[in-house]
């Protein structure tokens, strides 16, 4: 029996490993890309079923080849998922239009590349499924966030437009509102015992995430998620967006 075929899109980062993982484990072939080819290194070394393709994915020409040679090589393409993004915490007054313009392109262009040149192969398939990544900012008003949230704001309403425009067509395309993870990316907000304990207690939960926890609703929602399912923002933030933390109160 032919492997389904997934596209990890930020293959090379916390959440992105593990999903990689965890579909090669439930019988996928992996196609992972990233930026740095040295982060994919441990993951070619260790999925047996593996396809490397680093790539910028904000760049629309690497995207395009990348998505035509996935359709020509390996005959088709069941989902894609695009676990890239970045953190940028600053109040907006001190933000710079470089910086947003930055922060905006860094999450929305891989997300809207993805669709732009998979969706055309998968309308040819009739079916075809999409995970993309927003963020419990998007959710809820969190102070600094201002180009983050509407970043991730933005990948939301793209997932939305676009579940509607292809619903008919088999393309699934659902969206995982994370909080804050422990991967690399969020070093430098956990770097210590007082950050690390600060972003603990900012989730009801009274910890950040691990990035295994994220993957696994990435993994459902490409592997086992009900054909029903589309349009859908989930959030896996240790109830973050919808929750008030308890305050700890000494006996």
């Amino acid at each position: 029996m032919e492997k389904p075929v997934v596209w990890i899109i930020g293959a090379g980062g916390g959440v992105g490993g593990c999903v990689a993982r965890q579909l090669s484990e439930a019988g996928w072939k992996i196609v992972g890309s990233g930026r740095d080819p040295e982060r994919l290194e441990p993951l070619a070394s260790e999925i047996e079923d593996w396809v490397s393709l680093p790539l910028n994915a904000c760049d629309p020409e690497q995207m395009e080849s990348a998505a035509q040679s996935v359709f020509k090589n390996l005959g088709r393409l069941d989902a894609v998922v695009v676990a890239v993004g970045s953190i940028f915490l600053k109040p907006l007054h001190a933000t710079s239009t470089e910086e947003f313009s930055k922060t905006i392109n860094a999450n929305l262009l891989p997300a809207f590349h993805a669709l732009r040149y998979s969706i055309p192969g998968m309308m040819r398939q009739k079916e075809g499924r999409f995970v993309l990544f927003s963020s419990a900012a998007a959710q809820v008003g969190l102070a600094n966030h201002g180009s983050i949230s509407a970043a991730k704001s933005a990948v939301e309403g793209l997932a939305l437009a676009a579940s509607s425009t292809y619903a008919k067509r088999g393309i699934r395309i659902n969206t995982i509102a994370p909080g804050l993870t422990d991967t690399p990316l969020a070093a430098s907000l956990l770097g210590d015992e007082t950050r690390r304990a600060i972003s603990d207690a900012m989730h009801p939960v009274g910890r950040v995430g691990r990035a295994d926890e994220v993957a696994r609703v990435a993994s459902w929602l490409v592997k086992d998620a009900p054909d029903w399912m589309t349009g859908q923002v989930i959030g896996v933030d240790g109830g973050l967006s919808r929750l008030r933390a308890q305050e700890t109160r000494r006996a």
